[in-house]
Protein backbone atom coordinates (compact mmCIF):
# COMPACT_ATOMS: atom_id res chain seq x y z
CA UNK A 1 0.00 0.00 0.00
CA UNK A 2 2.93 2.31 0.60
CA UNK A 3 3.75 2.26 -3.13
CA UNK A 4 0.22 2.13 -4.52
CA UNK A 5 -0.99 5.48 -3.16
CA UNK A 6 2.00 7.53 -4.42
CA UNK A 7 1.79 5.74 -7.77
CA UNK A 8 -1.89 6.65 -8.06
CA UNK A 9 -1.11 10.25 -7.15
CA UNK A 10 1.57 10.46 -9.84
CA UNK A 11 -0.78 8.89 -12.41
CA UNK A 12 -3.53 11.36 -11.49
CA UNK A 13 -1.13 14.29 -11.82
CA UNK A 14 0.03 13.01 -15.20
CA UNK A 15 -3.56 12.76 -16.42
CA UNK A 16 -4.24 16.31 -15.25
CA UNK A 17 -1.15 17.60 -17.08
CA UNK A 18 -2.24 15.77 -20.22
CA UNK A 19 -5.67 17.37 -19.99
CA UNK A 20 -4.17 20.83 -19.60
CA UNK A 21 -2.00 20.29 -22.67
CA UNK A 22 -5.00 19.19 -24.73
CA UNK A 23 -7.08 22.14 -23.50
CA UNK A 24 -4.38 24.73 -24.20
CA UNK A 25 -2.97 23.37 -27.46
CA UNK A 26 -5.92 21.74 -29.15
CA UNK A 27 -8.94 23.21 -27.38
CA UNK A 28 -10.69 19.84 -27.40
CA UNK A 29 -14.16 19.93 -25.90
CA UNK A 30 -13.93 16.53 -24.21
CA UNK A 31 -10.79 17.63 -22.37
CA UNK A 32 -12.53 20.70 -21.01
CA UNK A 33 -15.52 18.65 -19.86
CA UNK A 34 -13.23 16.08 -18.23
CA UNK A 35 -11.35 18.82 -16.37
CA UNK A 36 -14.64 20.26 -15.11
CA UNK A 37 -15.77 16.81 -13.98
CA UNK A 38 -12.51 16.22 -12.12
CA UNK A 39 -12.89 19.57 -10.41
CA UNK A 40 -16.43 18.84 -9.34
CA UNK A 41 -15.83 15.26 -8.25
CA UNK A 42 -12.42 15.68 -6.57
CA UNK A 43 -11.68 19.26 -5.62
CA UNK A 44 -15.14 20.21 -4.30
CA UNK A 45 -15.45 17.37 -1.75
CA UNK A 46 -11.86 17.88 -0.60
CA UNK A 47 -12.47 21.60 -0.03
CA UNK A 48 -14.66 20.82 2.97
CA UNK A 49 -11.50 20.28 5.04
CA UNK A 50 -10.15 23.82 4.68
CA UNK A 51 -13.69 25.13 5.23
CA UNK A 52 -13.86 23.28 8.54
CA UNK A 53 -10.47 24.71 9.48
CA UNK A 54 -11.55 28.27 8.63
CA UNK A 55 -14.78 27.88 10.59
CA UNK A 56 -12.97 26.61 13.68
CA UNK A 57 -10.40 29.42 13.46
CA UNK A 58 -13.22 31.93 14.00
CA UNK A 59 -12.00 33.88 10.97
CA UNK A 60 -15.35 33.70 9.26
CA UNK A 61 -18.40 35.69 10.38
CA UNK A 62 -21.20 34.07 12.40
CA UNK A 63 -23.57 33.87 9.43
CA UNK A 64 -20.99 31.86 7.46
CA UNK A 65 -21.96 28.67 9.35
CA UNK A 66 -25.27 28.62 7.52
CA UNK A 67 -23.51 29.30 4.22
CA UNK A 68 -21.14 26.37 4.84
CA UNK A 69 -24.14 24.12 5.50
CA UNK A 70 -25.74 25.14 2.21
CA UNK A 71 -22.55 24.96 0.13
CA UNK A 72 -21.54 21.56 1.50
CA UNK A 73 -25.05 20.06 1.70
CA UNK A 74 -24.20 17.39 -0.93
CA UNK A 75 -21.14 16.25 1.03
CA UNK A 76 -23.16 16.24 4.27
CA UNK A 77 -25.86 14.22 2.47
CA UNK A 78 -23.32 11.67 1.28
CA UNK A 79 -22.03 11.42 4.83
CA UNK A 80 -25.54 10.94 6.23
CA UNK A 81 -26.72 8.25 3.81
CA UNK A 82 -23.56 6.35 2.88
CA UNK A 83 -22.23 3.02 4.14
CA UNK A 84 -20.00 2.95 7.20
CA UNK A 85 -16.59 2.84 5.40
CA UNK A 86 -17.40 6.03 3.47
CA UNK A 87 -18.72 7.72 6.60
CA UNK A 88 -15.57 6.78 8.49
CA UNK A 89 -13.37 8.18 5.71
CA UNK A 90 -15.24 11.48 5.61
CA UNK A 91 -15.19 11.71 9.41
CA UNK A 92 -11.45 11.04 9.59
CA UNK A 93 -10.78 13.69 6.91
CA UNK A 94 -12.87 16.25 8.79
CA UNK A 95 -11.14 15.37 12.07
CA UNK A 96 -7.74 15.82 10.41
CA UNK A 97 -8.62 19.42 9.55
CA UNK A 98 -10.35 20.08 12.87
CA UNK A 99 -7.22 19.04 14.77
CA UNK A 100 -5.20 21.62 12.84
CA UNK A 101 -7.40 24.46 14.10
Amino acid sequence: MSIVLPALAVAFAACCVGLVVRIVNRRERWAILTAVAITVLVVYPLSIGPAIWLRLQKWSPDWAGDAYNVIYAPVIGVYSYSPEPIRTTIYMYAEFWAERA
